[in-house]
């Protein structure tokens, strides 16, 4: 009987972490932008597709990862990206319009990513790859 309680009271647990797991909203990455630069970002050709994180405090790249934090209502929310095993096209030209601190993931073909980092971001990326 002990067992059969135990059992059903797992199944219970294991339930109700699912369904807030599968229920719970997803946060959006995207922070609200003036509308120049969404017709910026909408002008791209289509089949690539864009992701824009705005308010970035800090980037690193450690052991083949890219690591930032942005600043979101909640607080700092750390994010990481691997960059082995991909073909990463890392940027961070000036001549670039993206928002001051601010990171724009570009789709550019089905193996390739292009990853812009905003100039205004202090990171040498000729050091920090070279680290690896």
């Amino acid at each position: 009987m002990k067992d059969l309680l135990t059992t059903v009271s797992s199944i219970f647990v294991i339930l109700f972490s699912l369904s807030v797991l599968f229920l719970a909203e997803p946060t959006d990455a995207r922070t609200a932008l003036s509308s120049e630069q969404r017709n910026e970002i909408s002008d791209q050709p289509l089949g690539k597709s864009s992701l824009l994180f705005t308010r970035v405090q800090g980037v690193k790249i450690k052991k083949g990862v890219l690591i930032f934090m942005t600043l979101e209502e909640a607080g700092l929310e750390d994010h990481y990206f691997p960059l082995r095993g991909k073909n990463v096209v890392l940027s961070q030209t000036p001549d670039k319009q993206l928002p001051v601190n601010s990171i724009q993931f570009t789709e550019e073909s089905e193996n390739c990513l292009r990853i812009n980092i905003c100039p205004s971001i202090q990171i040498n990326l000729l050091e920090e790859l070279t680290a690896l």
